[in-house]
């Protein structure tokens, strides 16, 4: 603000730019605040790069996201990939395609197609029941919903390192059977036994 002061200021695009793996909840990369329509192709490419940085031979095949992420552009360049898309569209009464390339609204219609069958409105399903609850976790409990931080670089950070806490909650829990850090202590006394 002009007397020095910050607003606080939401994480408008954080929700949408926490990447998931398909068979777990843990979280693959988080990215910068922004846009959800600029985010999708760099969630998507970060997804990629960071498979391949693990050495995985998976590849990105599918896209599943919320109606924020629709755009058409997008869309065809998914298309133009080999992903298949499963992104609700927004209500609109008349689509015009006039003045847009052909390859839009092919991967639109498709992307339509694809969302409303019967696959995907079970991943939308299940990308509400996991993607969601994530975003819960780190926003609302984990207190990530509000930042003081200045600046997209320290927000970002801010960010990883909330969805790093909540990955080794869930490593914790997975490992020794502990739901949080703060529950170190008892779990710790379990596995050494009782005290004398």
């Amino acid at each position: 603000m002009k007397d020095g002061r910050t607003h606080l200021g939401l994480q408008g695009g954080a929700r949408g730019g926490l990447a998931k793996r398909g068979d777990c909840e843990r979280t693959r990369h988080a990215r910068r605040p922004g846009g959800h329509r600029a985010s999708g192709p760099e969630s998507l490419v970060l997804t990629q790069a960071n498979l391949v940085a693990a050495g995985s031979p998976a590849e990105v095949e599918e896209v599943v996201a919320d109606k924020g992420y629709h755009d058409n552009r997008w869309l065809a360049e998914c298309a133009a990939w080999d992903v298949r898309t499963y992104i609700p569209e927004h209500k609109q009464k008349v689509r015009r395609w006039v003045d847009k390339p052909v390859e839009y609204e092919v991967a639109f219609r498709a992307n339509h197609r694809r969302a409303r069958g019967r696959k995907g409105r079970r991943l939308n399903r299940w990308r509400s029941e996991r993607c969601e609850r994530t975003f819960a976790h780190v926003c609302e409990t984990g207190g990530g919903r509000r930042t003081w931080w200045r600046g997209l670089v320290n927000v970002t950070k801010a960010l990883v390192l909330k969805c790093a806490a909540f990955n080794l909650g869930l490593l914790l829990r997975k490992l020794f059977g502990l739901t949080k850090p703060r529950n170190a202590q008892g779990g710790a006394a379990a596995l050494c036994g009782p005290a004398r």
